[in-house]
């Protein structure tokens, strides 16, 4: 698990390696770090913010008044209108009228401030990143449903197997899905009883007390305890989102043990997830075997057999990374940041995909939770050198309502995403580099680059590691690997960018 406050607690061809345009397609959240690329429209940011928000609630525009664009026939498109509405329900007839309207007055580029300002809101509301309105709804309406129909999960459900991994805040198991009380399970599993496999992480117990409205406190977990109830939460929320759930580990629900029996110890806390993979990339990176990216070629590639070796290799890592950087997408999408992107969380399915895991680091943007602008969750290899999603001075804003309503302002300020996107970086680094590959030397390759303040240009040039290194592979297609990289990992300029 990644260490508090920045400090580590106890416990990696003739062709083609175009990751910069897998990267420009699947991940708008780069753009601002890649120079020439296009960047978010200055004129579209304003507009979140500078709408005229007074008197949003007034009347609609007068149709009759309003100038057409040229060859558009706004009597007819009224008519549609007015036709579309009878079909509506009666209650809802005055609402989609007024905003019939609105839309009408910017169509005839004669909008009133209240038109625009009811628009200003609307999109704000609905449209920015994170979503306020959805972002209400989840925490105040879909997640206390959720609670209620979610499966009540029971020690006596599942039998306990093998031990998976471990951190600060929790070990891993396989474990099957009984189908009968008293059923037993020999070494080997029958093919019936794979089928019932899932993963169970036991929370650690420590001295340190669950708050009652932790999660509504505005606040970051303390403790082992808290980490398992916010990892719950961010799974819960996931699990809710059918654009983000495919690229996360699937997330069954959450028990206290009731009695101590099997494995289990009364009291203790356990999450469940489908048996996906028992593989992370870590252990295709920095495993012994040291022939990555090969050794899941079949998994990732599937029909590279007749490549060159090196144009296969960079396939794999192009894949690779452009599910990396899709699924961070989709996570920032609904305003929560990982904190801990690194190899050893994401795992490698057979069927190739690369899935997020462990989440009790990850924070709500859009809510606050498991939020302090002071400290932060991280493991220092991957991390960015700010430590931190924010910088220290900005505000824990609470309650949820209020942090929601403020969130895509926050995001636009402070791009908490860039956290992310930095780790990833570091990921292919890792991946592209054979020397970088094992989890010593990128420790090491760590240190060096802070020396040179995180520049992977002036690491390269300067260092005897870098000038040693075999950079082949991110330098194919004109150096758009490395090109990519170098804007990746990076420190953040004055403006969070």
């Amino acid at each position: 698990m990644p260490p508090v406050n920045g400090k580590c607690l106890p416990s990696d061809c003739p062709s083609t390696f175009p990751l910069h345009v897998a990267a420009s397609q699947e991940c708008s959240l780069l753009r601002v770090r890649l120079g020439s690329w296009p960047r978010d429209s200055g004129r579209r940011r304003r507009g979140r913010t500078a709408m005229g928000l007074g008197d949003v609630l007034g009347g609609a525009g007068d149709l009759a008044q309003m100038v057409p664009l040229s060859g558009v026939d706004l009597s007819a498109v009224s008519e549609f209108a007015n036709t579309a509405m009878e079909l509506l329900p009666e209650p809802l007839r005055p609402l989609v009228s007024v905003l019939v309207d609105d839309v009408m007055g910017v169509v005839s580029l004669r909008p009133t401030s209240v038109q625009i300002g009811r628009l200003g809101l609307i999109y704000y509301l609905l449209f920015t990143t994170p979503g306020p309105l959805s972002g209400i709804i989840d925490y105040y309406i879909l997640g206390p449903l959720g609670k209620l129909l979610q499966k009540r999960w029971k020690s006596e459900d599942f039998i306990v197997r093998d031990r998976l991994g471990g951190g600060n805040y929790g070990t891993t198991f396989e474990a099957i899905m009984t189908k009968k009380s008293g059923e037993s399970v020999g070494a080997e599993l029958t093919p019936e009883q794979k089928k019932r496999r899932v993963v169970l992480k036991k929370v650690n117990m420590d001295s340190n007390e669950i708050r009652g409205n932790f999660l509504g406190g505005g606040t970051m977990a303390r403790g082992a305890g808290e980490t398992g109830q916010a990892e719950a939460y961010m799974y819960a929320k996931i699990g809710r989102n059918l654009l983000v759930k495919p690229w996360c580990a699937n997330y069954k629900g959450v028990f206290f043990a009731e009695q101590s029996d099997g494995g289990f110890i009364a009291g203790s806390q356990w999450l469940v997830w489908d048996f996906e993979s028992d593989a992370t990339l870590s252990d295709v990176v920095e495993g012994p075997l040291q022939n990555f990216p090969a050794c899941v070629q079949e998994f990732v590639l599937r029909n590279g057999a007749n490549m060159p070796q090196q144009e296969r290799d960079s396939k794999v890592i192009k894949r690779i990374m452009k599910r990396i950087l899709t699924g961070l997408k989709q996570l920032h999408s609904m305003g929560l940041v990982h904190r801990d992107i690194k190899p050893a969380n994401l795992l490698v399915t057979a069927s190739g995909e690369i899935k997020m895991i462990d989440f009790g680091a990850a924070v709500d943007m859009c809510t606050g939770v498991n939020f302090n602008p002071q400290v932060g969750m991280m493991d220092p290899r991957y991390s960015p050198p700010e430590e931190v999603v924010l910088p220290r001075s900005f505000p824990s804003v609470q309650p949820p309502l209020l942090a929601a309503l403020l969130s895509p302002l926050v995001w636009w300020i402070g791009r908490p995403d860039l956290f992310d996107t930095y780790s990833a970086g570091m990921i292919l680094v890792q991946m592209a580099i054979p020397e970088l590959r094992p989890m010593r030397t990128q420790r090491l390759f760590v240190q060096e680059l802070e020396e040179y303040f995180d520049d992977l240009r002036k690491w390269r040039a300067e260092s005897p590691r870098g000038k040693t290194a075999d950079f082949s592979l991110l330098d194919m297609n004109n150096g758009a690997g490395w090109d990519l990289a170098c804007k990746l990992v990076r420190r953040r300029n004055g403006f969070m960018r």
